[in-house]
């Protein structure tokens, strides 16, 4: 047992003792001091035990919690495991204080039905979070550790006016991408790829678009890239494709336009292969342009000829 558990488990030991103690010594000194005393604590006795009781469970169920985590060694089901423990324990004890008040069930309802109305209006943001992380909990929704891209009620603002060059043909999506670490009872964490640590509201989350990133799924990457005319176009394919036929077994390589009176566009069109990262994989390919285009220049294929003067 780790030295974290020993000391909770300690701690709510300690907190049941104490809780023993108080009521032993209010039912055995309260009869000695008076009669008025003991008759008042009787008629109030349901409602102590009942807070007691409380106190208790509560230090019980977050004991229970804590060493769940500890003891899946903080695994990525371990928090949504724990999650699960707190809402449920809360749950029994809610069911154990009413049976110390001495509630009926129709009791319980009524009240339930009256108070839920009440705080269902004041509470409707935290109430709408607190279902949908236990609906995030039980469907399976997303999970701890999965590679996840949100998308559609996030306020994420789109680019008015996008960059001069910008040669892919893959789309954007405007997203928070990252993976997801812990789901709570109100908001989901998630680390983005810049390792800044987002935390999405459940109810936001839940009406969102989510696109697993699964890198055994194979994906269509385009890469655009950007060569002088200077540079021969039959040369330049030719290059190309003896540096891919290395390294693709299915590719499609075109010359698709001219982007001004000084350059024109290369297109490659290929599959990302399972079992690898697109953006390493683009970064492989697009590495294979630039050395094409750096060795044409160096040995003095690409020299740009001079505009004469008017």
């Amino acid at each position: 047992m780790s030295e974290g558990v020993r000391r909770r488990l300690l701690g709510a030991v300690l907190v049941l003792v104490v809780a023993i103690a108080m009521v032993s010594l209010l039912n055995a000194v309260l009869p000695l001091l008076s009669k008025d005393l003991t008759q008042a604590y009787a008629a109030y006795r349901g409602f102590v035990v009942a807070a007691i009781a409380l106190v208790v469970g509560i230090a019980i169920i977050q004991l229970i919690a804590s060493a769940t985590v500890i003891w899946l060694k903080r695994g990525r089901e371990a928090y949504l495991v724990r999650n699960v423990v707190l809402v449920l324990g809360y749950i029994v004890l809610g069911f154990v204080v009413a049976a110390i008040l001495g509630l009926s069930g129709e009791t319980i309802l009524a009240s339930a039905t009256f108070s839920g109305l009440v705080i269902g209006l004041a509470l409707q943001p935290i109430l709408s979070n607190f279902f949908s992380g236990l609906l995030i909990l039980l469907s399976g929704y997303v999970k701890p550790g999965q590679d996840v891209r949100i998308a559609g009620a996030i306020p994420i603002s789109f680019l008015a006016f996008p960059a001069y060059k910008f040669f892919s043909r893959d789309y954007v999506v405007p997203s928070v991408r990252g993976r997801v670490i812990e789901i709570g009872l109100l908001y989901t964490k998630i680390v983005d790829i810049d390792g800044n640590v987002v935390k999405i509201s459940n109810n936001i989350l839940l009406n969102s678009s989510v696109v697993l990133e699964k890198v055994y799924e194979s994906r269509r990457v385009q890469i655009r890239y950007e060569f002088p005319v200077a540079c021969s176009p039959g040369l330049v394919l030719g290059k190309l494709r003896e540096a891919f036929n290395n390294t693709l077994n299915d590719y499609e390589l075109y010359i698709e336009e001219q982007s001004d009176k000084q350059y024109y566009i290369v297109l490659l069109i290929t599959t990302a292969p399972p079992n690898i990262k697109v953006r390493e994989f683009r970064s492989k390919l697009l590495k294979e342009f630039i050395e094409v285009h750096r060795k044409l220049t160096i040995n003095g294929l690409c020299q740009q000829t001079q505009q004469p003067a008017r």
